[in-house]
Formats: C-alpha cells, sequence, structure tokens
C-alpha cells in the first residue's frame, strides 16, 4: 500500500504586489471566500442601488478587507482608504486585484 502525503504550506501561492501611498509596499493573498462574495456582489452593483456616501464606506471596507489580508500580516483599516483615497483609486484597486484573482484562477498551473 502506498503512503500519500499533501502539505497545503508548500502550495505555489501567487501575490498581488501593492504599493501604498504611505510608501508600504504589501504582498497581498488570494482573497478568502467571504471577501471574495463581496467582491463579486460590488462588481455586480449597479450604480443607481447605492449613494456616494455609502459607495465610499462600501469601497474603503473592502479595499481595507482585501488589503488587510497580507503576507506582512499589516493592518489596513477602512479609515486610512476613505480618508486617503478616492472612489477612482479605490475603484481602480478592486478592478485590477478582481483581474489578478481572475488571472490566477485561469491558469491551470
Amino acid at each position: 500500500m502506498a503512503n500519500v502525503s499533501f502539505d497545503f504550506n508548500k502550495i505555489k501561492r501567487s501575490f498581488f504586489n501593492v504599493t501604498l501611498k504611505d510608501g508600504r509596499k504589501l504582498q497581498v493573498k488570494m482573497p478568502m471566500k467571504k471577501t471574495f462574495e463581496k467582491l463579486s456582489a460590488l462588481q455586480n452593483m449597479e450604480e443607481s442601488e447605492v449613494n456616494i456616501d455609502d459607495l465610499m464606506d462600501t469601497y474603503g471596507a473592502l479595499c481595507a478587507e482585501t488589503l488587510s489580508h497580507n503576507l506582512n500580516k499589516e493592518d489596513v483599516t477602512p479609515e486610512y482608504m476613505v480618508s486617503n483615497y478616492d472612489i477612482e483609486e479605490m475603484t481602480e484597486f478592486i478592478k485590477q486585484f478582481y483581474v489578478f484573482v481572475g488571472g490566477v484562477a485561469d491558469d491551470p498551473n
């Protein structure tokens, strides 16, 4: 009988490298299921469904959650995001992160 093993700690990982305005460099990990679901919901949200204040808070919270899931173990708060980034910057980050996640998911290797 063969002995076969698998070690989750040895899986090759992909990271999204991000430089924040304050100069911090983060290696962001792939999102966990709850974050991915929030990203997907945000991508499907209609502009008419929310007001700009709610949108800023939602984007700020999602960016902070995404960015805080990093190899550096640095915390990024929603307050930091909404105080330092505008809606265009947060929207572009989420778009690019979504492209990164989609590219990794489509990669057969």
